[in-house]
């Protein structure tokens, strides 16, 4: 674990090799040699880099035998976390502009566009400032609450929070998921750990900063009262978790009935192929954080080949960000070349040993 624990924070460095030079988030001078440093790494190098530190973290969670460590190791991900670069997306910023929009600007993100506020500073490296926000009202709403730092015109204070914010979703997540495993596989707290120290979810949460967890965490919590006979909460928090990205409508119908039938099949294996089915709607959109909607209920599989075949899925889905380091863009042959490494991901399903 304190290899894990370094090489994860050799990440977080990292991910400032990327980072926009239309923003300078820290202006410290023992700082900027290193961020000079780190810009003025070529794509091979950065690539090189990313692959050593992606298969360092990778091995390092398959010998760490599924241990349960303890919960300041969880705080020891999340504090350099906090400070790091978005690398493989500016999703975060406009997270944080649309939340400015509401709170400073008065205007609904969900109507007006960034680029109507060219203005600002924050849209000389947002992308996507074209185009209104695509999430559903709910998480609109949620990201009002980081979004009050805007009040003291810091932008810094609040890129922080927001990070922060969907840190403690991914802690709620993970007591909820504890919850469900103690009560029905009180013997393989292996699961747990699968879903904790995965290395696709630490980075696209902690690091990148994807609001996936916040619907996931509303999501499990939704699994929880229905595995406790409360529907009416069940079927509530599932709207709620909807509405952060609408995708988890998809559970409504098994969520909210419920007979013999449904309880001999195996929901969260369900689930988790629906909800990785789902990310196939549009080819052209297959994000690699979309991932996390179908392993959150996957560690809760009955089948372990299934578990070992989602966790091997993980480690493609980290891994296709290659090409698009090696080329600098997301245009042909990186398409074609991320989705064979998340294809070719499936034999490494062996190496995935659970205890």
């Amino acid at each position: 674990m304190v290899l894990f624990l370094l090489v994860w924070f050799l990440f977080c460095l990292f991910s400032f090799a990327r980072q926009d030079l239309n923003l300078t988030l820290y202006n410290f001078s023992f700082w900027n040699p290193i961020r000079t440093w780190l810009q003025a790494l070529t794509n091979l190098q950065v690539t090189l880099i990313f692959l050593i530190l992606s298969l360092l973290l990778i091995i390092l969670y398959l010998k760490n035998k599924y241990s349960d460590p303890d919960r300041n190791v969880l705080w020891l991900l999340i504090l350099p976390a906090i400070f790091t670069y978005p690398l493989f997306s500016h999703d975060i910023f406009n997270y944080l502009f649309n939340a400015k929009m509401v709170l400073i600007y008065h205007a609904n993100p969900h109507i007006q566009t960034a680029i109507n506020f060219a203005f600002d500073p924050i849209t000389r490296f947002m992308h996507n400032i074209h185009t209104s926000a695509p999430y559903a009202y709910g998480w609109t709403i949620f990201s009002l609450i980081p979004g009050l730092a805007w009040l003291t015109q810091n932008f810094t204070l609040s890129f922080w929070l927001m990070k922060l914010f969907i840190a403690l979703f991914w802690l709620g997540q993970l007591f909820i998921l504890r919850k469900i495993i103690s009560k029905f596989y009180p013997t393989q707290t292996w699961r747990w750990y699968l879903f904790a120290f995965n290395p696709l979810v630490l980075i696209e949460t902690l690091i990148v900063g994807h609001n996936d967890v916040v619907m996931m965490f509303l999501a499990l919590l939704s699994y929880w009262f229905y595995l406790n006979s409360a529907k009416f909460k069940a079927v509530l928090l599932l709207l709620l978790s909807a509405s952060i990205k609408y995708v988890t409508f998809l559970l409504l119908p098994f969520i909210s009935l419920r007979g013999r039938t449904l309880k001999k099949v195996d929901l969260p294996s369900l689930f988790a192929l629906l909800l990785l089915a789902v990310m196939f709607i549009r080819p052209g959109q297959l994000h690699s954080w979309y991932f996390i909607w179908a392993f959150s209920f996957a560690v809760l599989a009955r089948s372990k080949l299934l578990i070992k075949v989602f966790v091997a899925l993980t480690f493609g889905a980290l891994l296709r960000y290659a090409p698009y380091l090696y080329y600098g863009n997301w245009d042909q042959p990186v398409y074609l070349i991320r989705n064979l490494i998340w294809i070719l991901s499936l034999f490494l399903t062996p190496f995935v040993k659970i205890i």
